[in-house]
C-alpha cells in the first residue's frame, strides 16, 4: 500500500504538471490561433475569455499543488521533509498568483484581487450581477476595438503564459526529481 505523503506529493506533482501544460499551449496554440481571426472585436472578446479561463484553472492547480505540498510537509516526519516541497510551494505560488499580479500590475491590486476572486468562484464581490441565464445575454458587436490593443494584450498574455511555463516547468522538474528520491 502506497503511503498517504508520497501520493499527497505525487498529487501535487501532477497538479503542477498540468499548470505548466496549461501555460505551454496556451502561450504555443491558443493565443497564436486568436491571431487568426478575422475581427478585432472578435479576437479581443475570445481572448477575454481565454484569460479568465486560463487565471482560473491556473489558480485552481496551483491551489491544489500547494495544498498538498503543504499537508504532505506538515505531516511528515522530519527526517522526511525535503526543502524541495517549500521550493515547490514557492515556485507553485510564484508562477500562478505572482506572475499574474505582476503581470496585471496596471489595474492595481484592489481590482486584481477583486478580478481574481470573482474569475475563480464566480462570485462578484462589486458590481453588476452575474446571475444571468444563456438565453438573457445579448451579444453587441463594439466596432470601436482598435486592433493594435488587442494585439498588445495579446503579446502581454503570451508572455505571462511564457513566464509561467518556465517556473512552474522549474517546480515540477523539482517534484519529478523529488518524488525519484523519495525511496524507502
Amino acid at each position: 500500500m502506497a503511503c498517504p505523503i508520497t501520493v499527497t506529493k505525487f498529487v501535487g506533482t501532477v497538479s503542477l504538471g498540468l499548470l505548466t501544460g496549461l501555460s505551454y499551449s496556451t502561450a504555443s496554440i491558443t493565443i497564436p490561433a486568436l491571431k487568426l481571426l478575422p475581427t478585432a472585436s472578435t479576437a479581443s472578446r475570445c481572448l477575454n475569455e481565454v484569460k479568465r479561463l486560463n487565471r482560473k484553472h491556473a489558480l485552481r492547480l496551483s491551489s491544489l499543488t500547494n495544498t498538498c505540498l503543504l499537508f504532505a510537509y506538515t505531516i511528515s516526519s522530519p527526517r522526511r521533509r525535503h526543502p524541495y516541497m517549500v521550493w515547490m510551494y514557492v515556485a507553485s505560488t510564484l508562477s500562478s498568483y505572482g506572475l499574474d499580479l505582476f503581470f496585471n500590475r496596471h489595474l492595481g491590486f484592489k481590482n486584481w484581487a477583486l478580478i481574481t476572486i470573482q474569475d475563480t468562484t464566480g462570485l462578484s464581490l462589486g458590481g453588476q450581477s452575474q446571475n444571468k441565464k444563456d438565453e438573457d445575454l445579448v451579444v453587441i458587436e463594439d466596432e470601436n476595438v482598435n486592433g493594435e490593443s488587442v494585439q498588445r494584450e495579446m503579446d502581454r498574455e503570451r508572455r505571462l503564459q511564457r513566464a509561467r511555463t518556465w517556473v512552474a516547468g522549474i517546480a515540477f522538474s523539482m517534484g519529478i526529481v523529488g518524488l525519484w528520491g523519495d525511496k524507502r
